[in-house]
């Protein structure tokens, strides 16, 4: 077999002491002592000791060429390309999200323009709609609009990994700190594999919910298609971290097609867990329809509460006077796509849009969004108000 060196001084110098030995230490190697400028590793496979040299600073001269030869030195003992293990160096700090599609009608690494960026919009849903749900106590089975601020600074630390072999395989890494407790050594002594695990941080809290949440929604697919209660099975799982918004970039994943693909988690080795496994999850075509149907439907018994909505009167209607009728062009705050949203407002209300739509103005109005059927519809209305040019 043919395994890839890595020659490239930039790549080699980007990886840091410190990812080096948290890769050392999270793959069995014991410090022995220090040898100069380095830091000495040994580990023993089989009847054979390996020992390794891992540069303390990076401001060494030839540093490039020390993390080189500690790269030779890797691939001889695990026997894999030096390439896979800088890649694992890489991401050593990194819980990685793995989807791994398998598109009809393409070659092998490839896949449609249209469903590719389809996927890449669909992980990042993903992926926030798990960091709402570990941001809150409270399970709902619709996210607000708009997001918590914690949520929105995690989501601008997290990467999109680098194209691998396979089908189609895209990913995203979630940067999370490293176990500096007392309590590391635990995490690699078999004989107390089952401690308690200590609090786990924000970035992991985010891990563990979205591998929880797809499991959960894969097995609510699985039980909808023979229980009695049908798509039921998704709102019992919405403590679980089930929600419509999931539902729906799990449903983007498969594309306009309906590939089947898995979804993997691989945890840091900075921060491993004993305690957890994390097997792929494999959704068939038959999943996504269901999944669909379920997003339609939570988002029909839940309501998006409080939402800000602006934009432009396009239709009105009423008998006679009175209350009467209306819909909205426009967008939700924090959300940019355009939607039509329909609303019944009373006789006062319904005089201003009238207005509005005569003097081609935008409004503003307030209230909880619910969807039934194709239509989405804003009850409770308040706040209903031209918006003033700022300039005017």
């Amino acid at each position: 077999m043919i395994r890839a060196q890595v020659t490239d001084r930039d790549a080699l110098a980007a990886r840091s002491p410190s990812e080096l030995a948290m890769y050392l230490r999270a793959n069995g190697w014991a410090t022995r002592g220090r040898a100069g400028s380095s830091v000495q590793w040994v580990k023993s496979i089989g009847d054979e000791e390996f020992e390794a040299l891992q540069p303390r600073e990076s401001t060494i001269r030839d540093y490039p060429l020390r993390v080189r030869d500690l790269l030779a030195m890797l691939a001889a003992a695990e026997e894999r390309s030096e390439l896979a293990i800088l890649s694992d160096i890489t991401s050593v700090s990194m819980d990685v999200h793995e989807v791994r599609a398998f598109p009809v009608d393409t070659g092998p690494g490839t896949i449609g323009l249209d469903d590719g960026v389809q996927a890449y919009e669909s992980l990042r849903n993903l992926v926030l709609a798990a960091a709402c749900a570990a941001a809150t106590d409270q399970p709902r089975a619709v996210q607000p609009t708009r997001k918590p601020a914690d949520v929105l600074s995690f989501l601008r630390e997290v990467r999109i990994g680098a194209p691998a072999e396979g089908s189609f395989v895209l990913s995203v890494h979630t940067p999370v700190p490293p176990r500096l407790s007392s309590a590391q050594a635990s995490f690699f002594d078999e004989d107390v594999a089952d401690a308690l695990e200590p609090a786990e941080p924000f970035e992991r809290r985010v891990s563990l919910k979205l591998f929880d949440a797809v499991r959960a929604a894969h097995s609510a697919a699985n039980d909808a298609l023979v229980a009695a209660e049908g798509l039921d099975v998704f709102t019992d799982a919405v403590p679980l971290g089930v929600s419509a918004n999931l539902c729906e970039a799990l449903v983007g994943l498969g594309g306009e097609a309906g590939h089947p693909f898995d979804f993997s988690l691989r945890l840091a080795p900075a921060r491993p867990l004993r305690a957890r496994s994390f097997p792929p999850i494999r959704f068939r075509r038959d999943h996504l329809p269901l999944l669909a149907s379920a997003a339609q439907e939570l988002r029909e018994r839940v309501a998006d509460e409080g939402v800000l909505l602006v934009g432009n009167v396009v239709r009105l209607h009423r008998e006679g006077s009175g209350p009467g009728e209306i819909s909205i062009a426009g967008t939700i705050e924090g959300d940019d796509r355009l939607r039509r949203v329909w609303m019944s407002l009373g006789e006062e209300d319904y005089f201003r849009a009238t207005e509005a739509h005569r003097g081609m103005l935008l409004v503003s109005v307030r209230g909880d969004l619910v969807r039934r059927g194709t239509r989405h519809h804003l009850i409770n209305p308040s706040a209903f108000q031209p918006v003033r040019d700022p300039a005017s």
